[in-house]
């Protein structure tokens, strides 16, 4: 079977489980649109891209999303239809500059949801638009506002630690030992240490204070670009990573142009100290993502102490940074 993703044959290879789905007319005609495609041009982990090997796109995390929720939830129609479009409304670079502007991605994705392409597929298959609108809203198997994982961070996690070599089950194999109670992920112990370590490696790697500095200078430049050209920043949503890139690289605003020069060529020359200097910026790490699967009918914390030992370095990743070049 293929890898290649074109859905032609109607069977998604997803090589990060080793597993190999069907795919409903509907969710073939959803990973073709415009919309969904525009996702291989956005880097899943950020400006970090530009100078880490961790280059996966948007598009794979979306696949593997779906595919978690297609094996697990097989039955779950449009659960899988909302694997599928939960990140169209993404900015380039993915979080990079989505609060520096003021934008919100899930708002975005329910408006390219609710109208044009997307609409017009879910309506031709008998699907209500504001019915996959309010499961995103929801607490499902997809995602959920408490610390229970569901499948979009589960995938983040595996995916990301994997590209970056630091795992220590393979998530084909760590996920033979997952499967669902209820709305819920819950695992055996062995799986549910190995996904709380790469849960914990993935913040390692994400709140790095390098990893960290790229996405707030690629922010920096995208603002200071967008102030010196009105109109600007309504475009940038639509835009893919390389056409933000060109934007840049070409950009009439001194500040912007000299930053992704910088970014692409030069990140070397990115400071990172834990006081202001002149011109520094400040990002502070408040939020860490302390998911984690059930283990029988309890947290996973609290039906093992190597889980609880192991998340809890989580509570220590709190700090500040300044970031200048």
């Amino acid at each position: 079977m293929s890898i290649q993703h074109t859905f032609g044959a109607g069977m998604i290879r997803e090589p990060l489980y080793q597993w190999q789905l069907e795919a409903h007319p509907v969710e073939i005609e959803l990973f073709r649109s415009r919309p969904v495609r525009r996702l291989k041009f956005l880097h899943h982990f950020g400006a970090s891209a530009l100078f880490s090997p961790l280059t996966h796109s948007r598009f794979e995390h979306t696949v593997g999303v779906w595919s978690l929720m297609a094996h697990f939830c097989p039955e779950e129609p449009l659960l899988r239809i909302a694997a599928i479009l939960h990140d169209i409304g993404h900015l380039p670079f993915s979080h990079a500059v989505e609060r520096t502007l003021g934008y919100n991605h899930h708002r975005h994705t329910e408006q390219l949801i609710g109208q044009g392409i997307i609409a017009d597929i879910l309506i031709k298959h008998g699907i209500s638009p504001r019915a996959i609108v309010e499961l995103l809203k929801q607490e499902t198997p997809l995602t959920n506002p408490t610390t229970i994982l569901g499948f979009d961070h589960l995938d983040s996690f595996l995916r990301d630690t994997y590209y970056a070599g630091k795992q220590t089950m393979p998530p084909s194999e760590l996920i033979k030992g997952l499967s669902m109670q209820g709305p819920y992920i819950t695992a055996d112990e062995a799986s549910a240490i190995a996904l709380v370590d790469a849960i914990v490696e993935d913040h390692r790697m994400f709140l790095n204070p390098q990893f960290l500095a790229m996405d707030a200078l690629l922010a920096k430049a995208a603002a200071h670009h967008c102030e010196s050209n009105p109109g600007m920043r309504d475009r940038i949503p639509t835009l893919m990573d390389h056409e933000l890139i060109q934007e840049l690289l070409q950009s009439n605003n001194d500040v912007a142009r000299e930053t992704i020069h910088v970014l692409m060529y030069e990140p070397h020359r990115i400071q990172v100290t834990q006081e202001p200097v002149p011109g520094s910026i400040e990002v502070k790490i408040g939020k860490v993502y302390k998911k984690q699967p059930l283990i029988g009918d309890k947290l996973a914390s609290e039906a093992s102490f190597q889980v609880a030992v192991k998340l809890a370095e989580l509570d220590s990743m709190a700090a500040t940074y300044f970031f200048t070049i």
